[in-house]
């Protein structure tokens, strides 16, 4: 009898989901389920078991109980990883200096960007007339494949025309900023407040929606003191400790 089935027929004869979500806390504690990595989905977990998808998913939800697993709807379950990752608060704030993780590759990736009438509020941080043409860019920041960031970055669409295309090919706001004239820009102000994620923001930051997120706002300004862009998003307060 291969390890899989002799797994599957110990729980069979223990039976219930204590033993179920026991087995799977010594898989990842043995480092078959490293931290970051996703879970086999339900169907595939229960079949290995050999147990019903109602016992397996009282088992996650244990582990998730315990802080060991997060549990992502629509995505699946998530072995914790300890790594926070680093934000350094300050007037200049760029990707590749301000956000650090150890042993972690930081990345960025635009999953949509879209030309949309400003806001009130939007237009207001632009400093902008309501109904104005803005350019919306939703901007999810990995550390390895693991999500720490989501935040929607908006500029006016007329002078930044073609900004989203432009980061796809430098990987750098501040490299792509350059060609729109803007050689340099600060933070104007950033606010940072606790709150529970949308359903969205969970989503795309893979984590329950019963965990909270460090959101924030700001407004970056360039050397003459125009507003370029402002940005609205949220951290995942597990995985980002904010330093002042």
């Amino acid at each position: 009898m291969d390890e899989k089935n002799r797994q599957g027929e110990g729980i069979k004869t223990a039976g219930g989901w204590a033993t179920v979500a026991a087995a799977l806390r010594r898989a990842i504690d043995g480092g078959q389920h490293p931290p970051g990595s996703r879970l086999p989905s339900e169907r595939a977990l229960s079949e290995q078991f050999g147990v019903s998808r109602v016992t397996m998913r009282r088992a996650i939800a244990e582990l998730e109980g315990e802080g060991l697993l997060r549990v992502a709807r629509g995505s699946g379950a998530y072995v914790r990883a300890d790594m926070p990752v680093r934000f350094q608060l300050g007037d200049k704030v760029r990707f590749s200096k301000d956000l650090t993780a150890t042993d972690a590759h930081l990345t960025r990736k635009v999953l949509s960007a879209r030309e949309v009438p400003a806001t009130a509020d939007i237009a207001a941080r632009l400093n902008l007339q309501p109904g104005e043409a803005v350019l919306d860019m939703c901007v999810v920041a990995y550390a390895d494949a693991l999500p720490v960031s989501v935040v929607m970055r908006s500029c006016a669409a007329q002078r930044f025309l073609g900004l989203a295309e432009k980061f796809a090919v430098t990987g750098s706001f501040t490299a792509a900023l350059k060609d729109y004239g803007v050689m340099d820009y600060w933070r104007r102000s950033t606010d940072i407040t606790a709150r529970m994620p949308t359903e969205a923001e969970a989503r795309m930051l893979q984590q329950s929606r019963l965990a909270p997120v460090l959101a924030y706002a700001g407004e970056d300004i360039d050397a003459d003191g125009t507003i370029i862009s402002c940005q609205i998003g949220c951290f995942a307060s597990e995985r980002v400790v904010v330093t002042v």
